[in-house]
């Protein structure tokens, strides 16, 4: 059942969707102080191994270290060329493209091609920038800001659900990443509701959940939807049976969660999903899905091999629901630009997550224009 009574007011207004401005001042303010996933274990799977990409305009290198993963900023020490320019690859240590510095895995310079053209340098003077970085089972997060919770504390009651759903002997089973061209809460807000379910996704998932097989959560930084999530027919009995073999209780349920400000993970009986929305610009944000299929209880090699065929189905499923969000975006963005709105706009009770979203949001940028 839905939480609200009445229909809800639409809190934040056209500005926080399309100014520069207000961009900046959430990207600065409660975005560098949140946690954000920038890739899993699996992508640097060996000392050395290494991922790059941005966070809120900032290049980073993802490295697996001897000490564990570690997050730097991508830019050298010494004339602030990047390191790398490679998505990914092997190095150890990390060493600059531009004139062969060499760094530690803690950053610190290890070594300098004529080093004594540079005195006099004391040790430790130079290095590169290292970021929080913290780990969630196979996922990799990090934080801009020196000071803001521990990655624990930011997950809250979700971080021993998490843990478990992406532990490493959970299969990391496949990524999408787009970039679209809306902005960020605009593409957030149409996964934290159903009520455009039976327009855009007549043809997946059907028409809309009825309220009462639907349930919402709402917490101080987190909010949750749970509904009906089973696989109708023959391949649904099938996936429970298998399931059921492995010593995996099926409920038949879909959970999706929002960390706010922008994580999402859940998914139904087998299969978990993780997705991240990194705003780029007040206009664009890319969005990335990771899949990871279930652990089993027990071993059953012909069982499990059974599931992951099912989950591998499941999993170009909703790949499609994605895609048919993916092209709803640009015209939802280029809506919300036009310079004269029809009113403040209303939601629904279904739409309630929407008003929570929007709430902590406000809250937030109150308290950066405050300080």
């Amino acid at each position: 059942m839905f939480l609200s009574d009445t229909h809800l007011p639409q809190i934040l207004p056209r500005e926080a969707y399309v100014d520069p401005g207000w961009f900046t001042a959430e990207r600065d303010g409660f975005l560098a102080e949140a946690w954000h996933l920038v890739g899993t274990t699996t992508d640097i799977p060996t000392v050395g191994s290494f991922i790059t990409r941005t966070l809120l305009g900032r290049p980073l290198l993802v490295s697996h270290t001897e000490a564990g993963p570690r997050v730097f900023l991508n830019v050298c020490a010494h004339r602030f060329a990047l390191l790398t320019a490679a998505t990914r690859g092997q190095m150890c240590p990390l060493k600059c493209q531009y004139h062969g510095w060499e760094f530690d895995a803690d950053g610190a310079t290890r070594r300098i091609p004529d080093a004594p053209g540079f005195r006099p340098l004391e040790r430790g003077q130079l290095g590169l920038v290292r970021l929080e970085t913290a780990t969630c089972g196979q996922l990799i997060f990090v934080r801009l800001s020196r000071i803001g919770p521990t990655l624990e504390e930011f997950l809250g009651a979700e971080e021993p659900a998490m843990a478990e759903a992406f532990s490493p002997a959970s299969r990391a089973a496949g990524s999408f990443e787009t970039e679209v061209n809306a902005n960020w809460k605009v593409v957030i807000e149409n996964n934290l509701e159903s009520y455009h379910v039976s327009e855009i996704h007549a043809r997946t998932l059907g028409p809309m959940p009825a309220e009462e097989d639907c349930g919402h959560e709402l917490g101080t930084s987190q909010s949750a939807f749970v509904g009906p999530g089973g696989i109708p027919g023959l391949l649904g009995r099938l996936q429970d049976s298998l399931l059921r073999g492995v010593s995996l209780e099926p409920t038949g349920r879909y959970r999706h969660c929002l960390i706010l400000p922008n994580l999402t993970w859940g998914g139904p009986d087998g299969i978990k999903v993780v997705q991240t929305f990194e705003p780029l610009s007040a206009s664009q944000t890319r969005v990335t899905l990771r899949f990871f299929f279930a652990t089993p209880a027990v071993r059953a090699p012909l069982r499990t091999a059974l599931l992951h065929v099912l989950f591998r189905g499941q999993m170009g499923f909703w790949k499609r629901v994605w895609q048919e969000d993916l092209r709803l975006y640009p015209s939802l963005q280029a809506g919300v630009e036009s310079p004269e709105l029809p009113g403040h706009g209303l939601l629904s009770r279904r739409e309630e997550r929407v008003h929570h979203f929007q709430h902590w949001i406000q809250n937030r940028m109150s308290a950066h224009d405050q300080l």
